[in-house]
Formats: structure tokens, sequence, C-alpha cells
């Protein structure tokens, strides 16, 4: 009995040690270094001129550049970062390793730059490929890549492709994983710049779908302010700004000096990755309108911190419940959804990286009435075109239509944050329940098929046939449906009994979760 007791002592101290080393601490800084540049600033050739009516300008010479350099890693070092992010570094495939350098000869660790192959001929600042870029640096000892940097510049290239970077990294004691995407909107308060800051977002939505761990924490300068369209795009699609939710100066915290301060850097994450952030704020460190003397600020940004404690089963999320529809309203999210292939399957958007396209396919179930869903990322919504009509915006911010050929429409589907693109809808119940989704402009109708007997998927095409299905709509409830719903069994840890292979009765602590046993769902408390 004795050495059954140390063994369960044992055991216990073994599982809570594991329940520790499961959580990994790692603090992410951000910060744009205004223009830091090691060969040019942006054509400002006066160094003369130190005022901030000409930012950084005095840094073009080889004195300011070290000056500068000096000021940032006295600012930042002291921070500890396992990871230090950056907007407005000069594109040059040295500047990152420098960096990485001198701030590891600063506070005693050793860090690398992320390779991004990035690159510019310095002889045109113009070139197309960009004269500055966000990337990474990272503590080795602590940390480690896990696949690519990319652009996060997805489907439109031509909108700060080196400027929106988005990389996965793991943890190397724990193998915990996150996907931090750094990113640099465009700037300016006139309505084309909203608009290119829509664009810079509908972008990065899309490219969440080249991350490679499901936690995504979203930051950089993102020119906006909170209430901007651009970032409630991202609120809308699940992700929660940390710094409004953790800083200690509450609704006065500010970012970047203009006008008196504004916060104009941002921390977002979407559920599983909020579940995993315990402290975000900014530092006034670099701000020149929060030190008497200018000539001491390194940028007009301060750099700002947050804190993850990681571990995958910190999230558990609340289910979202879609129940089938019998009309359609403008401020609801709505599932397409058809039967293919012997099982249910619900449209995506356009896919990322493409103005047009099939919509591809999730499976989903449906289990009483009602589609339970984690987290969605493809609903889709309708918005008012007048006369009884809808345009149809897909969970990316983008509104469909088709293109046109001469007087011939294709079956694709286009996608298109110009709302002066979009093409009105109408939307009719029928008797089975489906609904008959028509495009007024190319006289096609949304419809679900199996291409050649093995892609589920959607199009739009002008007749129904026998292997093309209208969809059933599903509307987004507000909470659990109490009707339709019944409640997943749940079973306490001590009631469950585990076999191995012979037929003998095995011990199990199952953590808490939901489990698949003998085709049904059972919730372990």
């Amino acid at each position: 009995m004795l050495m059954n007791i140390r063994n369960m002592m044992l055991l216990a101290v073994l599982f809570v040690a594991g329940q520790m080393q499961a959580q990994e601490e790692l603090k992410v800084c951000g910060q744009n270094v205004q223009n830091y540049f090691m060969t040019l600033d942006r054509g400002r050739t006066d160094p003369t001129n130190a005022t901030w009516s000409s930012p950084n300008s005095f840094y073009n010479t080889a004195e300011g550049f070290n000056k500068k350099t000096s000021m940032l890693i006295s600012a930042l070092a002291p921070l500890k970062a396992d990871i230090y992010a950056f907007n407005e570094v000069e594109c040059k495939p040295e500047v990152l390793p420098y960096l990485a350098q001198k701030m590891g000869e600063a506070n005693g660790y050793t860090y690398a730059a992320v390779a991004d192959g990035l690159d510019y001929d310095t002889s045109d600042p113009n070139n197309a490929s960009g004269v500055i870029k966000s990337g990474y640096i990272y503590r080795t000892d602590k940390v480690k890549t896990y696949g690519e940097n990319k652009s996060a510049a997805i489907g439109y290239s031509n909108i700060y492709p080196n400027q929106m970077r988005i990389q996965t990294f793991e943890c190397i004691q724990s193998g915990e994983r996150f996907t931090l995407t750094m990113n640099h909107f465009k700037a300016g308060s006139t309505e084309d710049d909203m608009s290119k800051r829509i664009t810079n977002m509908s972008a990065l939505l899309q490219a969440f779908s080249l991350a490679l761990d499901p936690d995504i924490l979203v930051m950089g300068d993102l020119n906006s302010q909170m209430g901007e369209e651009c970032l409630n795009m991202l609120v809308n699609a699940g992700y929660e700004e940390q710094i409004l939710k953790y800083d200690p100066t509450g609704a006065n915290v500010y970012s970047h000096c203009y006008g008196g301060g504004e916060l104009i850097d941002h921390v977002f994450a979407n559920a599983s990755m909020a579940a995993q952030v315990t402290a975000a704020q900014v530092y006034h460190i670099a701000n020149y309108c929060s030190l008497s003397d200018e000539d001491k600020a390194y940028s007009d940004h301060d750099p700002y911190m947050v804190t993850l404690s990681l571990d995958k089963d910190a999230y558990k999320p609340d289910l979202i419940y879609y129940t089938k529809a019998t009309s359609v309203t403008t401020d609801k999210e709505y599932l397409m959804v058809c039967d293919l292939n012997g099982g249910l399957k619900a449209a995506k958007p356009v896919p990322a990286g493409k103005d047009y396209d099939y919509l591809y396919t999730e499976s989903v179930t449906e289990e009483n009435g009602a589609i339970a869903l984690a987290e969605c990322h493809f609903a889709f919504t309708f918005e008012d075109a007048g006369n009884n009509l809808y345009y149809v915006k897909d969970a990316n911010g983008r509104y469909v239509y088709q293109n046109a050929n001469g007087s011939s429409y294709y079956a694709t589907v286009a996608a298109t944050t110009n709302i002066s693109l979009a093409q009105p809808f109408s939307v009719t119940l029928q008797g089975d329940g489906t609904f008959k989704i028509l495009n007024t402009v190319s006289n096609c109708y949304f419809q679900g098929l199996v291409y050649k007997s093995t892609t589920p998927e959607f199009a739009l095409y002008d007749q129904a046939r026998d292997f093309r299905y209208m969809p059933w709509l599903y509307e987004k409830s507000d909470g659990k449906p109490t009707s339709s719903i019944t409640e997943i069994p749940s079973f306490s840890q001590q009631s469950m009994t585990i076999y191995d292979l012979q037929g003998r009765k095995v011990s199990t602590t199952l953590k808490s979760g939901l489990y698949i046993m003998n085709g049904k769902k059972v919730l372990v408390k």
C-alpha cells in the first residue's frame, strides 16, 4: 500500500510538472523604427535638417545612423523580449541580422533574424519590391521558426507585400507554436487611404490560411484607430485588441504622437491566442512627444509588448450554432450548405490569393436541427442592395460577383472589396427549404455540385441540372438554441472505464475535453 501511495504521489508530481512545462512564457515586442536605413533614408538627403518636420533626416550620416541604433537598442534591449517584430526596416538582407547582433550584445541573449529573401536596388528607392519591410529577430535558445516567412498581402501583391509578413514560431522547450503576423498598413486620413487599409485588411484576412498554427497574433502599425472599418473587419472575424484589454493607461493609451497621441499600433489575437495572452502594453520610451528633447527619440512610435503563456489546453471554445433559415436579414451570418458526396458541405470564400475561383467547401454536421462549430471563417452576409435585393459578402469582407467575357459569364465566383463591382442577388425560399440565390446581372444561381465525382464545390450556374443543388441557408444563432439542441452527454472522469487491446481494465485520468466514443460525442469534465 505504501508503495502504491508513493507511486501515486510520483505520478501526481510528474503530471503537475508536465502541466507546468506545457505552459511557456514568451515576450513579443513590436516597434515601428521609422525608416531604419543603413544606406539611405527614402531620399531625405539634407543631414542638417534634424527636425520632426522631416523625420530622421539627421540619420542619413554614418554618425546619425549609429546614434539612432544606439538609442533604439538602449530602449528595447532592457525589455528582453524573446521576439522583436519591426516595421519600417530598410528592405536589405543585412539590416535585421545587424539589429539581432546589436540586441544580443546589449542584453546577453543570442538573436537571429528571420530570413525573408527580400532585397531591392538601392539606386531606385521606388523599386516595386519596396524600400521598407517588416521583419523579425528571435532569441535562438528560446524559440525557432516553423515554416517560411511569407507575405501576408495575399491576393494584393501591389499593396505592401514586404510590409505585411506572416511567420509561425515554435518554443524549443515545450514544442508549443503560435503564428505572428507583423503588418504596416497604408497611412493617411483620406477616403482613399482608408480604402487602401480595407484592402490591406482583406489581404491579411486571407493570409490567415497560411498560418501553420491556428493561434494567431496580429501586430503592427495599422495606421488605424479603433472604430475604423478595417479594424472592424478584424474584430468581426473574432480578433480582440489586447493593448486596450491590458494596458494600465486605459482609454488614454497611445502609441504614436499626432494630435495629442493616438493608438495606431495594435496587438490583436483570435480567441485561442487571446486565451494565452497574460499582458500587453505600450512603453513610452521612443515617442518624441513624451520626451523633452526630441533629438533623443529614435522613432515617432513607441514600442509595445505582449506576454504569452503558451498552453494548447488554455482555450475552451464556446460553440457557435447555426440553424436552418426561412428568410435572410442584413444583420446575420449564414452558412451556404448542400448535401454533396454523402455529407453536408458549406461553401467557403474565394480562396486566398485569388480574385475568382470556385467556392470550395468545409464539411459540417447537423445534429438535432443545428450545425455547431468551434469557430467559423466561411459564413456569408447579405447587405441591402435596394428593391428587395442583396449584395453577398464573404467572411473576408469581399463582395461576390461574376466576371463577364463578352456576353457570357463564367461559373466561377469573383470577389472584391470594391462595392461598385458588387452585383445584386435575389434570395427566394423554395418549398423544400433550399434557396434560389440569383445573380440578377448574370442570371446565374448559387449551386453546389461534385465535380467529376470527387470535389464538392459551389459555383454560379444559369440553370439547374440533376447533379447541381440549390443550397440551404443556416443562420447564426445569438446563443445555443434551446428547442433543437440536446445536451452532449457528459461524464465525470471517475465514471470512465477504459480497456486495453487484451480486454483488461486500465486506469485512466483523461483530461477534460470532447471525445468520440462509439461514434458519439462525450464530454469529459
